[in-house]
This record gives structure tokens, C-alpha cells and sequence, in this order.
């Protein structure tokens, strides 16, 4: 069916409003749409910023908390100077002075191996001490009377009697006069009655003896370590060893507890025994590697087949 000319602009104007209001809805929409994602964008950079400087405030307290806190921040110190007894002082006071930790190991390893300070200058060997903290501390430094060598001058009014009433305080008898004991038979009592020997230095040589098992030359004294000088012309040598070297029945760790051997030594015996039998002579050692003669000479006092 034809449409009348009439009919025909009616539907024309009819499409031409529709189409006018379907573009004007999707524009007001596109408007609406750019308004709100440009409201949103700003409300989120400005909640952005505001978080960013929430951050930067929390980030510098926990920076300046971690500072403080943190396990391997070092304390301050504060240095202290009174008067002690580093023969006595225990790691808390040497703290105090203002000693570093490793400085107070190395003062506890010291007396531990039987070590002690007997004049105030012995203290300045202390590794790491400085002239700064060595002159402080020598002016306030106090040695015990246990703790010096003989000849240095003591209190006298302190051993004086000065009346049949007073009582002396008891002190070390110590020999005047040279006199030579038998190395391997005396006893602390008379060791510590020689001028330098103490009660330290009169074990270290009983339990020197005793690892020995007797002392066959007044040389072997030189190789315990802080004997005074000239200390040999105090000793004889008589007795002879007192307990030998089984060297066929003893075991690795028997035969390592002697000074004159090491462990590595001791197994070397002890696989040559496995392997060739009995030893006879020292000279059946001397193609071992572990061996040399200045060992061979220090051992055959000892060894007993």
C-alpha cells in the first residue's frame, strides 16, 4: 500500500523527534558518566594523599622505634672509676670501667689458665688498652697481698707486732738461702716457700709433673709457661719417672694426655701396633710422617716396652 504524501512527512517528523531524544538521553548519560568519574578520580586522589602522609608519619615513628630498639643498637655507657682488684673484679665491674666485652674475655680467659696480675703494670697488657683508659684506671688499680710477687715492698705496719699482745697476720715463710729440692717428691708446702713461687705456680709445676709422670732434667721447667727466671738453680733432679709410657698397652687417648704426644701421634701408634705388632724401639717410628727426632728424644726417658 502506497502512503499518501502526508503520511509520509508525518512518520519522517515522527523519526526525526525519536532519533533528537535518543541522542539527547545518550549525551545527558556521557555528561552524568565524565561528572562522577571526574568527582570520583578527585575523591580518590584526595584520599590518596591523605593516606600517603598517614604512611610517611607511621614510616618515620617506626624508623625512629626500630633505631632504638632494634637488637644490635649498642647502649650507651656510662664510664665509671673506682677502685678494684682486676685479679678479683668480676666482668660487671670491668664493664663498668669501661672495659669493651671482648677486653673482659680476654681477662677471664687469662686467670682461667691460671694467669694473675701481680703489679699494676702487668694489667696494661690487656689487648686493646689505651693509654687514655690505662692511665685512669692505674690510679685507682689495688693489687691483694695474695695476689704480689714476694719481693715487692708490702704494708709493714700491717705485719709489724707491736706488742706481746698483738696478733700477727699470717703470712708465706719464704726460704732466705738457696736450697735445691728433689723435683719429682716436694710438695706445694715447700714449692710456695721459694721467692715467686705461689699457690698458682706451684700447681701448674705439680700438675706438669703429673702429666709427665716425673721429671727426668731441670730443663723441662721452661716449658711451663710464667716461671720466674733462674727458677732451676732451686731443684734437683733425683727420683727418676715415676709412672712410664706404656706404649704397647695404652690406648689413642691414653697416649694423647701425654705432653710430649699429640692425638694424631697416639693413633699413629696405635694403627702401627695394629698393624706390625709389638714395638720394641723407637726407631721402628721413624718412617711415620707424624714424627720427627727432637720427639724421638724427648719421649725415650718415658716409653716402657
Amino acid at each position: 500500500m502506497r502512503l499518501k504524501k502526508s503520511d509520509r512527512r508525518a512518520l519522517l517528523l515522527i523519526f526525526v523527534v525519536v532519533v533528537v531524544a535518543w541522542s539527547a538521553v545518550l549525551i545527558d548519560r556521557q555528561f552524568r558518566s565524565h561528572n562522577e568519574s571526574s568527582l570520583t578520580w578527585a575523591a580518590f586522589s584526595a584520599d590518596s594523599a591523605a593516606l600517603d602522609s598517614i604512611y610517611a608519619r607511621r614510616q618515620e615513628s617506626y624508623s625512629e622505634k626500630y633505631e632504638k630498639d632494634r637488637y644490635d643498637a649498642i647502649p650507651e655507657r656510662t664510664i665509671e672509676t673506682f677502685p678494684f682488684d682486676p685479679n678479683t673484679a668480676d666482668s660487671t665491674a670491668f664493664l663498668r670501667l669501661g672495659l669493651a666485652p671482648w677486653q673482659v674475655r680476654s681477662i677471664y680467659k687469662f686467670r682461667a689458665h691460671g694467669g694473675r696480675y701481680h703489679r699494676i703494670e702487668d694489667f696494661q697488657r690487656v689487648p686493646g688498652m689505651t693509654p687514655e683508659t690505662w692511665n685512669r684506671l692505674a690510679k685507682v688499680m689495688q693489687i691483694g697481698e695474695a695476689f704480689r710477687y714476694y719481693h715487692q715492698e708490702r704494708d709493714s705496719s700491717r705485719f709489724q707486732k707491736k706488742d706481746h699482745d698483738s696478733v700477727c697476720f699470717p703470712h708465706q715463710e719464704k726460704y732466705t738461702e738457696i736450697v735445691q729440692l728433689d723435683l719429682n717428691t716436694t710438695d706445694s708446702t715447700a714449692l710456695k716457700k721459694i721467692p715467686g713461687i705461689a699457690s698458682v705456680r706451684a700447681r701448674q709445676i705439680l700438675r706438669y709433673r703429673e702429666q709427665l709422670g716425673g721429671f727426668v732434667s731441670l730443663e723441662q721447667l721452661s716449658e711451663i709457661e710464667g716461671l720466674p727466671a733462674g727458677i732451676e738453680q732451686w731443684f734437683k733432679v733425683e727420683a727418676g719417672v715415676f709412672r712410664p709410657l706404656l706404649i704397647n698397652e695404652a690406648s689413642a687417648s691414653v697416649l694423647a694426655r701425654h705432653p710430649y704426644l699429640g692425638y694424631t701421634q697416639a693413633k699413629a701408634i696405635v694403627t702401627y701396633r695394629r698393624n706390625y705388632g709389638r714395638i720394641k724401639s723407637l726407631s721402628e717410628l721413624r718412617l711415620l710422617p707424624e714424627f720427627t727426632e727432637a720427639d724421638f728424644a724427648r719421649l725415650e726417658p718415658y716409653v716402657k716396652y
